[in-house]
């Protein structure tokens, strides 16, 4: 129970140094649950775009500057992705998220958010389903490990939680194509 209770006193101590910003972050956990939800592609790369956007308001008020401009540039990346998957827009955003992110690194953490915003640059972009999610997973490793470092309450929760959640869904897509591929041989005879 001690320990329990030291958990809430370190959450509740880190969310009133930043109220705003941790209650931004907050709100950013609900858009981004709902976002891992969908099935669709394009409604998550929708969600997801409100998500980062609402993150990198955070950040940029928590003066995090490598972890704002990521998110802000994975938002748009979101947005633009829903419209088209052409590599060389795909390629274009890589390049600007290392060349405005990395000159603000001063930490070796600091390189999370850009790798996971890189992993998910290429999932929005090149990848769909199944894959997309796996790839996304991979980021949602690097944000998560960021954001418990930097003390995000709401990042670290969102992460965990689309971790979680994305997991499921992934676990779902593979049961209706397994039952999609169990039909197709009965409905040929």
């Amino acid at each position: 129970m001690n320990a329990l209770n030291a958990f809430f006193e370190t959450l509740n101590s880190i969310f009133w140094q930043h109220p705003w910003a941790q209650s931004i972050g907050i709100i950013a956990l609900l858009v981004g649950v709902s976002a891992f939800i969908h099935k669709d592609d394009q409604k998550l790369r929708l969600f997801l775009t409100v998500f980062t956007l609402l993150m990198g308001i955070q950040f940029m008020m928590l003066g995090l500057w490598s972890a704002a401009f990521a998110a802000l540039l994975g938002s748009a990346r979101n947005y633009i992705s829903t419209h088209t998957r052409n590599v060389w827009v795909m390629c274009s955003f890589m390049l600007v998220i290392w060349l405005v992110t990395l000159p603000n690194v001063e930490e070796l953490f600091h390189l999370l958010p850009i790798l996971g915003t890189s992993v998910g640059t290429w999932a929005m972009f090149r990848e769909k389903g199944i894959r997309m999610r796996m790839f996304m997973l991979v980021g949602s490793m690097c944000w998560f490990s960021h954001n418990y470092i930097v003390g995000s309450i709401g990042g670290a929760l969102i992460e965990a939680i689309f971790l979680i959640i994305n997991s499921r869904t992934m676990i779902m897509l593979l049961k209706d194509a397994r039952n999609e591929q169990c039909l197709k041989p009965c409905a040929a005879k």
